[in-house]
């Protein structure tokens, strides 16, 4: 267990002795406490020069992707903003990003794949290399809905637009670059195959109305998420890039409740048990800069420590399946996806 590691284990088991105290009666929560969580959490890197770095993050003006955003920025670290709401990208930064003049806005809209190709052809003409890639915009607790390119929304924003930005973006990534996928625990509620359906199929990603819950919707992204981390490690094996998921972790007050009033009632019954924003930014962070990661892929984090995900989550089999029918999606709705794909399979050598 790294430095790192075992102070947070620490604090972790604090803040859990603290939760029953409070639980019980006998202390508060104080401001103080949470004040030296984060700060922890900000040490992570505090020692790592960013410097000549680029790293674009998707969902970058939400509550984790303005952390992260921050974060990164304060260690010289240049940041792509990429966000559907770029007036409010820009207003949000202004006061609570110290080092503003390291940001650059990309106006994306997830549930288009017209604006992810435009957004990745702005990224391409600006930027020479991206070091760090976080993938993590998020939807949920939304009704059921088909975007433009008729496809299940969260299915769609959370995982498939995604993925067609990071295949789009592959011939621009370091070679050392890293990837890291914003993960979810509730990937585990996930259970394929089983007797009615014996391997995944386009309806059981990009969910029919009849089939359709947000939880169940949110859970197969996260879970989709999780495989093609797996098949990006195989597919790059080759390289010196890596790829990473991370769980910020369960009921923090992000942007996410803002669709769902039970979850924000749920929020509010599970307070004592949550952690903060920056708190929640913290295993990300850890995942895209830490050099102790440096040699390692493939992995999945909670609390900055590696943790086993489902079975199914690293089902090899799995993670080609998953890959391959994400590219019959696109390949039916883009126009030219065949050159793209090439380029993409191109990077699975280390001359790139």
């Amino acid at each position: 267990m790294s430095y790192v590691q075992q102070k947070i284990q620490i604090h972790l088991n604090f803040t859990r002795t603290n939760i029953l105290a409070y639980l019980s009666g006998n202390i508060d929560v104080e401001n103080d406490k949470i004040n030296q969580w984060d700060q922890l959490f900000r040490s992570i890197v505090k020692d790592i020069n960013l410097e000549n770095k680029t790293c674009l993050i998707t969902g970058a003006n939400g509550s984790v992707g303005l952390e992260l955003t921050r974060c990164l920025s304060l260690r010289d670290c240049n940041v792509l903003m990429a966000c559907r709401n770029i007036y409010k990208a820009t207003r949000d930064t202004k006061d609570f990003c110290e080092k503003s003049e390291r940001l650059s806005f990309y106006d994306l809209n997830l549930a288009s794949l017209l604006s992810v190709k435009e957004c990745a052809n702005r990224i391409r003409r600006n930027e020479k290399k991206i070091d760090i890639v976080i993938l993590n915009a998020a939807t949920f607790g939304i009704p059921w809905s088909l975007t433009e390119d008729t496809l299940e929304t969260t299915f769609q924003v959370n995982c498939l637009s995604q993925y067609y930005l990071l295949l789009l973006l592959s011939t621009t990534l370091a070679p050392d670059a890293r990837v890291v996928f914003t993960s979810a625990e509730s990937h585990r509620n996930i259970k394929w195959p089983n007797k009615d359906m014996p391997i995944p199929n386009v309806d059981d990603l990009s969910l029919p109305k009849y089939e359709y819950t947000s939880i169940k919707s949110y859970n197969i992204s996260k879970l989709c998420g999780i495989l093609l981390v797996h098949y990006l490690s195989d597919h790059w094996s080759s390289t010196e890039r890596s790829v990473f998921c991370a769980h910020p972790g369960s009921f923090i007050r992000t942007g996410l409740c803002r669709n769902w009033w039970f979850y924000e009632m749920l929020y509010f019954a599970m307070l004592p048990f949550t952690k903060s924003i920056v708190q929640g930014a913290s295993t990300i962070i850890y995942c895209a800069t830490s050099p102790e990661l440096k040699g390692s892929t493939a992995a999945y984090f909670k609390d900055c420590k590696p943790c086993d995900e489902s079975d199914l989550a690293k089902n090899f089999c799995m993670s080609y399946r998953v890959h391959d029918l994400i590219i019959e999606i696109l390949r039916e709705r883009v126009t030219d996806f065949d050159n793209i794909l090439s380029d993409f399979k191109s990077t699975s050598s280390k001359t790139v």
